[in-house]
């Protein structure tokens, strides 16, 4: 089993509480024998292929044990959290840093370039993907963020089904929303870092859990969970769609300044690039002599 490294400890504590009491499994952690390199975006495909001379046509969570730059035993997996196309590579670690100096070499052609954990962050939340210990924790639900989709509530049994049916029964208390900032200059303005607070028509509603800038929709993007309170009682009340589109105007917070905000329940809608790959390959332009 592989996990992010910002869980390795709460899966491994999980597990480890639910394995069988006669030992017939044992768990054991190998985190430190692996570096994880991400290979991302449309041109990842050809540069595999390129790499390890193998049919890099890998449908999504699927993997393979490949040769990987004259290194063998390299897991491949057909996924990263980037909601862009690409791979996740599990090297040995005494060979990490031969297989990224493989990358960048045959890379060039493509126009490889390093990009660090602020962008591939930015990318998840543009597409309105959560993230664990920000949107995600032990007590968020797949409903509360958008993803009930991925639960299979006709199976007969899975841990935590019983509180999921109470829920879609009694409907959601708070729901993960998606905004774009409006009249926020992200090159003077003050970004949002997350806990910032959220405004529904001039009342506190919520507050924001991360927020990065959107490549392509070209401004800043926080997300943030949006209550619902009564008025009278402020006893929580049911948040539905109505109450996050219908007669709504979002403002979110920032250091003491207030920006408008646009709010949705879905990703926007970006263009989307798979993996068929492209046989264009990048030409390095020639630097001007100074």
């Amino acid at each position: 089993m592989v996990s992010p490294t910002a869980q390795e400890t709460r899966i491994n504590q999980w597990m480890q509480k639910r394995l069988p009491s006669d030992g017939s499994v044992a768990l054991s952690d190998v985190t430190s024998m692996y570096t994880v390199l991400n290979v991302v975006g449309p041109k990842s495909k050809e540069l595999m292929t390129e790499l390890t001379q193998s049919d890099m046509n890998m449908p999504a969570f699927t993997s393979q044990t490949l040769h990987v730059g004259h290194i063998s035993g390299v897991l491949v997996m057909g996924f990263n959290n980037t909601g862009e196309p690409g791979y996740s590579l599990y090297i040995p670690s005494e060979y990490a840093l031969h297989v990224y100096n493989r990358l960048v070499t045959v890379g060039k052609d493509f126009g490889i370039k390093d990009v660090g954990y602020y962008t591939l962050r930015f990318l998840r939340i543009e597409k309105f993907i959560p993230f664990w210990g920000e949107e995600l924790d032990s007590n968020t639900t797949p409903f509360e963020v958008n993803r009930g989709f991925k639960v299979k509530m006709q199976k007969e049994y899975f841990l935590g089904k019983f509180a999921l049916k109470h829920q879609v029964e009694k409907g959601l208390f708070r729901r993960l929303v998606h905004f774009q900032l409006d009249n926020h200059n992200p090159n003077t303005d003050l970004w949002p870092w997350g806990r910032e607070p959220i405004y529904r028509n001039g009342k506190f509603v919520g507050m924001t859990t991360s927020s990065g800038y959107g490549f392509t929709l070209e401004r800043v993007v926080c997300l943030g969970f949006v209550h619902c309170f009564d008025e009278k009682s402020q006893e929580p009340q049911v948040v539905t769609n109505d109450y996050i589109s219908k007669d709504a105007r979002y403002e979110i917070q920032i250091a003491g300044k207030t920006f408008p905000a646009r709010a949705s329940l879905h990703p926007p809608k970006i263009p989307v690039v798979t993996m068929t790959g492209t046989n264009i390959r990048y030409v390095p332009k020639a630097r001007a002599k100074v």
